[in-house]
């Protein structure tokens, strides 16, 4: 242990322990969906934020500035989520290798959301049941001796009417 080591000189075994006593502890770390998430969302802003660059590299022009450091393998799959979403195309030809273009579908997605992890969060809610407008419909019977309308009618009198909010 280091502490052993400096048995001998006290000045220094007083700064190594203070050292050790005043470290701050790690953050956790993310599993590995919250740091795609973060990835993605450093891709996508870095494409739509530069209107005037609309081609940039993943590793080069977007991972490496924002102090991004994953591996090769990580950032493949990274590079295979993001075109399968539709969020972003591959572009081809010479020299152009590592580098993505935003589509239209992302370019939506983030004007309507401003990032990738807002369009997560949204999705999230209408998928656990908030914000979502259900039609209702309410079935009425007619009376029998009412006019009878054009169409046929369903079995027993009753038929499925949606309610239309008149103004």
């Amino acid at each position: 242990m280091v502490l052993k080591k400096l048995d001998g000189n006290n000045r220094q075994r007083k700064t190594a322990v203070q050292r050790f006593k005043n470290r701050v502890p790690m953050p956790a770390m993310m599993d590995k969906k919250k740091q795609d998430v973060l990835v993605i969302d450093a891709a996508l802003k870095a494409l739509y934020n530069d209107g005037d660059k609309v081609i940039r590299s993943l590793n080069d022009e977007i991972l490496k500035p924002n102090h991004i450091n994953i591996p090769e393998k990580d950032s493949g799959r990274i590079w295979d989520i993001m075109v399968n979403t539709g969020l972003v195309n591959p572009v081809i030809g010479f020299g152009n290798s590592g580098k993505l273009s935003l589509t239209n579908e992302g370019y939506q997605l983030m004007t309507q959301f401003g990032s990738y992890s807002a369009f997560l969060d949204e999705k999230n809610r209408q998928v656990q049941g908030q914000n979502m407008m259900f039609p209702q419909f309410i079935i009425e019977q007619q009376q029998a001796g009412g006019e009878e309308k054009e169409g046929k009618e369903e079995e027993g009198g009753e038929k499925a009417v949606g309610r239309k909010d008149e103004k």
